[in-house]
């Protein structure tokens, strides 16, 4: 039995996609999400910004430069007297940060950049995660519902064939009935697997940036992948998490952020000196005066006591943040591989022969009822039986690389 006959059955058989359809390989999806998703265009916009700051705290306020001149001169009645024997003055003051604050205020912006590089990547992590969920989310969804649709084709045949035969008198109507409400019961688990898969639709649209019906084909090697045997240790996969996991380096990063930011209102508390020039014609105690300006605030009342405070405390928020985030790491790590390996085990108990099997039974027990060789109620309780499986092992193998991928998320690394 192979996928991509039931996913070919699906494009000749159903009217679910009569819009335009693209058929997408995994590595076709995520490399249409890199080029197009707006979380990630907006994200970068954020890192830049963030790149900026850095620029803006290197930068110094702007000198200042004054310019007084004589509107009126009282004694020789004159307006604008600017000229030799007028009076003009100039000045140039400029602000000298001390106590380090430049100095602590790039670390913070720097430290903020790294912050929002790191939101960058997790974002790109819990996206990635979504996309590759959706995707064989909706792939083991369309083959269900190809499966539903290939059972309804062959039903609808067989009733087409008693009704005649009930018209006739030749069989009881209950027979008919028997074979509608099986017809029934499937009709109505492919309307909800319609739900499922408008649903799953959505969302790859949404992250890939793609407008049109898409339908995961994935390759024989990004479906191989999730059924190899592997020996997954917890603490192995633990020590792997806690070294790679953006969520868990943002939340370190936040603690440095507030260990710089108790250093830099320690040294807004330390007051800057206005430090500048002036010159005046003839206003001074003699002309053509050349002096120097400085000014320092006196730190008697505030003397930032307030902010160092919030600083100190969410440092030690930040610190308590991040010990709850390493807790979180970890058993998310522990349960992701709990949940593989029962997966696994579930996955491995419908072995594709088995299935292979089924099918052909399948097929047999059709022609054989159809040919009047097998009874009503052994035949649907076959078919019940059949569709039960397959719909379970559908079932078991998107399960299976959920749980593969999940084991991706939480360590963010590349084990499937």
């Amino acid at each position: 039995m192979r996928s991509s006959a039931f996913i070919l059955f699906l494009f000749l058989s159903s009217s679910l996609f009569a819009q335009k359809d693209t058929t997408l390989t995994l590595h076709e999806s995520e490399s249409l999400f890199a080029k197009n998703n707006l979380e990630l265009l907006a994200a970068k916009f954020n890192v830049d910004a963030a790149r900026a700051a850095i620029i803006q705290a290197r930068t110094w306020e702007n000198p200042n430069l004054s310019l007084n001149l004589n509107a009126y001169n009282p004694e020789r009645k004159k307006y604008f007297d600017i000229g030799t024997a007028g009076e003009k003055s100039a000045g140039f003051d400029q602000l000298i940060h001390l106590g380090g604050k430049k100095r602590n205020e790039i670390a913070m912006a720097s430290t903020n950049a790294e912050v929002a590089d790191l939101e960058f990547a997790d974002l790109l992590r819990n996206l990635k995660f979504q996309l590759r969920q959706s995707y064989f989310s909706l792939y083991y969804q369309n083959l269900s519902y190809s499966s539903i649709l290939k059972q309804l084709t062959n039903l609808d045949t067989l009733i087409v064939a008693h009704q005649i035969q009930v018209q006739k008198g030749n069989i009881p109507m209950k027979d008919l009935v028997r074979l509608q409400s099986l017809e029934l019961n499937l009709k109505n688990q492919k309307s909800q697997l319609y739900e499922n898969i408008i649903d799953y639709q959505s969302k790859l649209a949404l992250i890939t940036g793609l407008s049109s019906t898409i339908i995961p084909i994935p390759s024989e090697g990004e479906i191989f992948i999730y059924q190899e045997d592997k020996n997954l240790k917890s603490d192995t996969l633990n020590t792997l998490a806690l070294n790679n996991r953006t969520d868990l380096k943002i939340a370190q990063k936040q603690v440095v952020v507030s260990n710089l930011n108790i250093k830099w209102q320690k040294s807004m508390a330390v007051p800057d000196v206005t430090l500048g020039a002036a010159w005046t014609q003839r206003g001074g105690a003699f002309q053509n005066e050349v002096g120097l300006n400085l000014g320092i605030p006196l730190p008697f009342w505030n003397r930032n006591q307030g902010n160092i405070k919030i600083a100190k405390a969410q440092f030690d928020e930040a610190t308590v943040q991040h010990t709850i985030q390493r807790n979180v790491v970890t058993s998310e790590v522990f349960q992701s591989v709990k949940k593989w390996k029962e997966a696994t085990a579930n996955y491995r108990y419908l072995t594709r022969s088995y299935l292979q099997n089924l099918e052909d039974v399948q097929n047999g027990i059709f022609r054989n009822f159809k040919n009047g060789n097998l009874s009503l109620i052994e035949f649907t309780d076959f078919m019940e039986s059949y569709h039960s499986t397959m719909m379970q092992y559908y079932q078991f193998s998107q399960n299976l690389v959920n749980a593969c991928e999940e084991i991706n998320f939480t360590t963010n690394s590349k084990i499937f």
